[in-house]
């Protein structure tokens, strides 16, 4: 390959040098969250960065004889970053994998029909072509999650997904564009033309924009990991005691979902449990006692860990006997045969107090009467409901006062 090259060819190189940076940021992006499962796609997107960028460098060095030598060596490049956007943006949508049998018939196909137009037929154009159809069909095979998988969040996503659906139709409707507008007879070295600065061109539009929107839902996901770390015991993923007194805040203040009652519940024992068994069973215990407890309550009531073996629960639109059916439900699936069991075959059991909620300001004061009330059950005998019926004067004092 010739070194002493035309000035303009060298400027080429800015393109592919920056596509390139741009899929080290997603891998240095990757790095920062390794460890978290869904951070994988980022991989597939670095790939499907710096892949076509390193065949989009090299070919713009090169002439048309060595466009055609090296066809299908970049024709590879080309394709295995495609394949790496598109798994990505599967994986980022929901979707494990690509269709793996669609997207191998895609490549196959295209770089048969490259060999035949490179050593049989010597076909500059037709290669081109052939190579757009093939590279859009791999980028449109995670359509499919973007228009029917899981809605997209927020308007980030959107943004995301739709930039992606263009650019995939860009490249695939490239060929027809060439087709119509490029006279390619006029058309001399390849790397110098009209088309390759605007394939250059289009190519660093989409990078930008796409690598903007992405990396801001990266930095939104992470801050998001961030708040979920804060908020939620690493054991249980329920809502820590902080979470839950903030998100109580917005609850309790919206009178459209009262009336509410918490719900302190202790795990009967659970000393016994640890002594007898481990750390490791005791773990496993507040494990499916948590599960139990998210399946008996609805959306947008709180569920928490506040400590040890106690949890405490906020009911929305519940009143006493709603909340006593509630905790009924969870006592009901643990002494059931697929609730939590301990080694030795005994059922493990839970202890509730309930009490109503009547405002924000009534907060902490009824916590501490649920908290009385499980105390109550935990001495009568264990693996029962107290539930506070009685309304101290104080506190329909603070409610009629909140009403006027």
């Amino acid at each position: 390959m010739p070194v002493n090259l035309p000035a303009d060819q060298y400027f080429a190189l800015i393109a592919p040098a920056c596509v390139i940076l741009l899929g080290g940021v997603l891998l240095a992006c990757w790095w920062v969250q390794r460890n978290q499962t869904r951070a994988r796609f980022l991989l597939w997107m670095a790939a499907g960065y710096v892949l076509p960028a390193l065949a989009l460098g090299a070919q713009s060095l090169m002439t048309n004889a060595q466009l055609g030598r090296w066809s299908l060596a970049t024709a590879v490049l080309y394709l295995a970053g495609a394949w790496g956007l598109a798994q990505g943006m599967a994986l980022r949508c929901g979707q494990a994998h690509i269709n793996r049998w669609v997207g191998g018939l895609a490549v196959v196909g295209t770089l048969a029909v490259l060999y035949y137009f490179s050593y049989v037929d010597d076909d500059l154009w037709a290669r081109v072509q052939w190579l757009n159809v093939g590279v859009g069909v791999l980028q449109f095979l995670p359509t499919h999650s973007l228009l029917r998988g899981p809605r997209a969040r927020d308007r980030l996503e959107t943004a995301l997904r739709w930039t992606y659906f263009f650019f995939a139709s860009y490249t695939l409707l490239r060929p027809l564009g060439v087709w119509l507008v490029v006279p390619v007879e006029h058309v001399g070295e390849l790397t110098r033309s009209g088309y390759w600065l605007l394939t250059l061109a289009g190519t660093l539009l989409f990078t930008l924009w796409f690598s903007l929107v992405l990396l801001a839902c990266v930095v939104r996901d992470v801050f998001t990991t961030l708040r979920e770390e804060r908020n939620r015991d690493p054991l249980t993923r329920l809502l820590n005691r902080r979470a839950f007194m903030e998100a109580a805040e917005g609850v309790l203040n919206d009178r459209r979902v009262a009336p509410w009652a918490v719900v302190a519940g202790d795990i009967d024992h659970f000393k016994r449990v640890n002594d007898s068994w481990g750390h490791a069973c005791g773990d496993q215990v507040l494990q499916s006692v948590s599960q139990v407890m998210l399946q008996q309550v609805r959306a947008g009531d709180l569920v928490s860990r506040f400590g040890g073996e106690e949890f405490v629960l906020l009911l929305q639109r519940a009143s006493l006997d709603d909340a006593e059916g509630v905790v009924e439900r969870i006592r009901q699936q643990m002494a059931s045969p697929q609730g939590p069991c301990l080694p030795n075959g005994q059922q493990v059991t839970l202890s509730f107090g309930i009490a109503p909620v009547h405002s924000l300001l009534h907060l902490t004061k009824a916590l501490s009467r649920a908290d009385a009330l499980l105390y109550e059950a935990k001495q009568a005998g264990r693996n029962r409901v107290h539930v506070d019926r009685l309304l101290p004067p104080s506190v329909l004092n603070d409610f009629q006062a909140l009403k006027r």
